[in-house]
């Protein structure tokens, strides 16, 4: 498994966690959405692409009302595809 993603995947289980399962529940629940995310980077997509799809995981598809600072996660993403974590 690429560094890359396990990167991406352990930014959304610390600092995004919009459900809150970290406290409680298994640390691969945003496993899927780390994944998602990393395709879209090697697609091409900006970081506004990521946060819109953050706050679309968030508020659509887990129907919370907060989807959590989407944009400075999405910041974080690419940086960590950039090698710049």
């Amino acid at each position: 498994m690429s560094t890359e993603l396990d990167a991406m995947k352990r930014l959304l289980w610390e600092h995004w966690d919009p459900i809150g399962v970290k406290r409680f529940g298994p640390d691969d629940e945003y496993d899927s959405y780390a994944l998602r995310i990393f395709v879209m980077l090697n697609e091409g997509k900006r970081a506004t692409d990521i946060a819109e799809y953050l706050r679309w995981a968030a508020l659509e598809t887990m129907g919370l009302s907060d989807a959590g600072d989407c944009v400075a996660i999405a910041q974080t993403v690419v940086k960590i595809h950039e090698g710049h974590p």
